[in-house]
């Protein structure tokens, strides 16, 4: 396994905060959707068409989405872990750019190497 030093800064700073983040925080991989509902007791405002706003975590389960009500009790828990996740997904991007940009600098050399290897056999005819 190579030393971190060949990874640009960048790319160590969100590897670094990413292993941070997994570690100390739990999160789920979901986003929050605010849906109106209807309680069903009878005389309600939402009866007569003004809703309740309701939050739900989309969420997939295996290979199925799924709508899970959040209760305001745990409102604020549900907003901070999905917010761990996207923060979490947010750097698992910029290291994947960085491993991309690197990833086509070795395509390159690759393809320089052949380039050279043809034109030494070329030359040699």
């Amino acid at each position: 396994m190579r030393h971190r030093g060949y990874l640009s800064r960048s790319e160590r700073l969100a590897r670094s905060r990413l292993a941070k983040l997994l570690h100390e925080n739990p999160f789920l991989c979901g986003s929050l959707v605010t849906m109106l509902r209807v309680c069903g007791k009878q005389g309600c405002k939402c009866t007569r068409g003004e809703l309740h706003p309701g939050l739900y975590l989309a969420i997939r389960a295996g290979e199925k989405r799924k709508m899970i009500h959040i209760p305001q009790a745990l409102e604020g828990t549900a907003r901070q872990w999905v917010t761990t996740y996207q923060e979490a997904w947010q750097l698992m991007e910029q290291v994947s750019q960085a491993c991309f940009e690197r990833f086509l600098k070795g395509k390159e050399k690759v393809h320089q190497a052949r380039k050279a290897k043809t034109g030494e056999r070329g030359s040699h005819r």
